[in-house]
């Protein structure tokens, strides 16, 4: 491979990108039909409705004995509480 000269191997490179992306495109863009075998497809279901979702509700740890560490986790556990509140009432939830 020394002997070859490096714009062989540009050109050889560049060659096999478009090769791979030709094949990719190719292969991509067939749209795949279920074979019917004479038999005509029935109604399309409805799809179902979307299942609500429901927050998992999860038990309080008690606080610890620092009153400025009890405080900060107190202060935290109520942001996080308010933020899942917005987020519910956002986007159709319970909490």
């Amino acid at each position: 491979m020394a002997l070859v000269p490096w714009d062989v191997h540009l050109k050889t490179g560049q060659l096999a990108v478009f090769a791979a992306m030709a094949a990719t495109a190719l292969v991509t863009s067939v749209r795949w039909r279920p074979r019917s075998g004479g038999r005509t497809a029935g109604p399309v279901p409805e799809p179902s409705p979307p299942v609500p979702l429901r927050t998992p509700v999860v038990p309080t740890h008690p606080t610890p004995a620092d009153p400025q560490h009890a405080a900060a986790v107190t202060d935290l556990c109520t942001c996080v509480a308010e933020l899942a509140s917005d987020l519910a009432q956002r986007y159709g939830g319970t909490y």
